[in-house]
């Protein structure tokens, strides 16, 4: 073997290296919520190639555009895990992998094809088996619903998040342009307050001691001696 083929070997191990570097780079820490198969495709249809325990720590590489399945590696197994079996540290927290979560945490969006069966499974006794699996529909990309506020520190939509066709991303219109819907709503003005007119406590009824009526004068009768006297004069 020349020079030239030992410089075609090294090169390919570099780009293998670097190119197994850069994926590992992009993977997020998950983490599994239950003990679930982890399957060779992203649906049940498709055989299982190990069980994940709960609680294992797993690398997520991606999930579909509707994120309903992830792609991950747990130990030395590559397989699909249901998203919702899932969680990542999002905002400090563990959180769901749902499709809010994940379209604002920046998972990637992939894909499954032949070439990831290719380059996975060829060891696995079912891997001549492809054709017999049903195909998966291609999911229709998550849409982040009318008044979606992008989180302090969002960097955008997720890698290889493609809108459907004639879709506005919300966050990218002026707040004056976005329909009423999608527009913060209005606090509505507090009614005045008018306060109530003191009512003036009625003054109790002061009733007056009725007035006593003097008694009369009670003049006494001219005693007898003294008429008597009167009439000898």
């Amino acid at each position: 073997m020349g020079m030239k083929g030992y410089f075609a070997i090294a090169a390919v191990a570099l780009s293998t290296a670097f190119g197994a570097a850069g994926a590992r780079a992009q993977a997020v820490d998950a983490y599994a919520t239950a003990n679930v198969n982890l399957r060779a495709g992203p649906a049940t249809t498709y055989p299982s190639i190990t069980v994940v325990p709960a609680g294992a720590t797993l690398s997520n590489y991606g999930c579909l555009a509707d994120y309903s399945w992830c792609d991950v590696s747990y130990a030395s197994y590559r397989g699909w895990l249901s998203a919702g079996n899932m969680q990542i540290v999002y905002q400090d927290q563990r959180q769901t992998i749902s499709p809010g979560v994940a379209f604002a945490a920046g998972i990637t969006i992939t894909a499954f094809t032949e070439a990831y069966w290719d380059n996975h499974y060829r060891s696995y006794p079912w891997y001549p088996n492809w054709n017999r699996y049903p195909p998966i529909p291609v999911p229709r990309p998550y849409i982040p619903p009318p008044g979606w506020r992008e989180p302090p520190g969002w960097r955008g939509p997720p890698p290889g998040w493609r809108a459907p066709p004639g879709y506005r991303p919300v966050w990218e219109s002026h707040p004056a342009d976005r329909p009423a819907a999608a527009r913060p709503a209005e606090r509505p003005a507090e009614p005045v307050r008018r306060e109530a007119p003191a009512v003036r406590a009625e003054e109790p009824v002061r009733r007056e001691a009725p007035v006593r009526a003097e008694e009369p004068v009670r003049r006494e009768a001219p005693r007898m001696e003294e008429g008597r006297r009167m009439e000898r004069r």
